[in-house]
């Protein structure tokens, strides 16, 4: 069964074919989910809601619309991750960990000084990453560890350029003030 002819099947509401759709893309929004959060099992929530809410919906998407099924299903992730960290906010958890995503390489061989100054800037910049609202934290987490270019950011989060900039300024803007008073 074609992708297209699962989610038709499933507009229809036919188990099997929300079953196959659920398979197909499993793992890619539980490691798009996973880029958000620091523990497994939270990913899990995330990856559980972003289906229950893309089932739910299943009979409004269409395959026109956004460039397909991937795209739309990993926005609905992206904002249930979002909705996650704000969730966790509100009950007093701490904001999600930067650390679950890929650092980059040392360029050389550091000293130990060197490394221990590392770490202690990188624990410094993520406690103040730690401490954005969690739409900037994803955007700037989409920008500056990923590499996303604005419009591509925009298109997963289903906003405009103009937001994301904005929300970029705001955010680099808090990370300074945070970075000075410390």
């Amino acid at each position: 069964m074609t992708e297209q002819m699962a989610i038709e099947t499933a507009k229809q509401g036919c188990p099997k074919a929300l079953e196959h759709i659920y398979l197909s893309n499993r793992s890619r929004v539980f490691n798009l989910a996973r880029r958000y959060v620091p523990f497994r099992e939270d990913a899990e929530d995330i990856v559980q809601e972003t289906f229950l809410k893309a089932f739910n919906g299943i009979r409004a998407f269409n395959a026109d619309e956004g460039g397909g099924f991937a795209p739309w299903i990993n926005r609905i992730c992206v904002h249930c991750a979002i909705d996650h960290l704000r969730s966790r906010n509100r009950h007093g958890g701490k904001l999600a960990s930067l650390d679950a995503l890929p650092q980059d390489p040392p360029s050389s061989d550091p000293s130990p000084e060197d490394i221990a100054v590392e770490q202690g800037v990188s624990r410094r910049i993520q406690s103040a990453v730690d401490n954005l609202p969690p739409r900037q934290q994803v955007i700037f987490t989409l920008r500056y560890r990923e590499h996303m270019d604005i419009r591509q950011i925009a298109v997963r989060l289903d906003c405009t350029p103009g937001n994301v900039r904005a929300q970029l300024f705001r955010s680099t803007s808090k990370l300074r003030g945070f970075l000075r008073t410390e």
